[in-house]
């Protein structure tokens, strides 16, 4: 019977574990869970910071350029006709193109200088092309008022003579009075160090408009295929 008895298998009791140690579990993933978020919302508060440089001082961003926008009345700021010296130059296979053109500038009361073909040898496809260094940016305003749709290209010329080279799409000048009608018209005028260099860009009119004092040009290319004399 003993050895029966010994032979027996004994299970061992399992054992609870206390009740203090399961809090002790408990308290302690709360923490860290508690700690994880904290650390989380530290890490998003800290991204909406400047970033500070070596000496721990926080970079500021530099303050935006000032630029101010004023109503202006063209008139008021660009130059008399009288005052504005042009070279008015030929950019078709039209005869005499260049010739008729600066007659009618003349007019309106341009000094013109020059009249020939295009001296860079360019046909201009459009309506003119306007050439201005920076002394003359003034007086080409001035001139595309009587030319819309002329393209604006300033260079580094240092003389303030103005270039105009007539191109295949002219038809005609803009006659007097609608060009004072356009240039006693306010428009918006920006100044400062933050504004964008706007870039220059002719007026567009009507293309129909009148043209009282100015002969029209022919409109019909030469049937000659020999180069163009202003």
């Amino acid at each position: 019977m003993n050895a029966l008895r010994e032979s027996v298998i004994r299970h061992p009791r399992k054992r609870r574990r206390p009740v203090w140690a399961i809090l002790l579990m408990v308290s302690l993933g709360t923490l860290a869970l508690f700690g994880l978020g904290f650390a989380i919302s530290v890490l998003l508060r800290d991204q909406g910071t400047p970033a500070a440089d070596e000496a721990g001082v926080a970079t500021v961003s530099a303050a935006p350029l000032p630029c101010s926008t004023t109503m202006v009345t063209p008139a008021e700021v660009l130059p008399r006709t009288s005052r504005v010296t042009i070279n008015v130059y030929n950019g078709t296979k039209r005869q005499g193109l260049a010739g008729t053109t600066a007659d009618g500038l003349a007019a309106r009361g341009f000094e013109v200088k020059e009249v020939a073909n295009d001296p860079e040898g360019q046909k201009v496809v459009g309506v003119a092309e306007i050439r201005y260094g920076p002394k003359g940016a003034e007086g080409a305003k001035l001139l595309a008022y009587y030319l819309p749709g002329a393209e604006m290209l300033p260079d580094d010329r240092s003389k303030k003579a103005v270039d105009v080279v007539i191109g295949r799409e002219f038809t005609e000048i803009v006659g007097e009075a609608k060009v004072a009608a356009s240039l006693a018209s306010p428009s918006p005028s920006t100044s400062g160090p933050g504004c964008a260099a706007a870039a220059l860009i002719a007026p567009v009119d009507d293309p129909t408009a009148e043209t009282s004092g100015a002969p029209t040009p022919a409109l019909t290319p030469s049937a000659s295929t020999s180069p163009a004399e202003g």
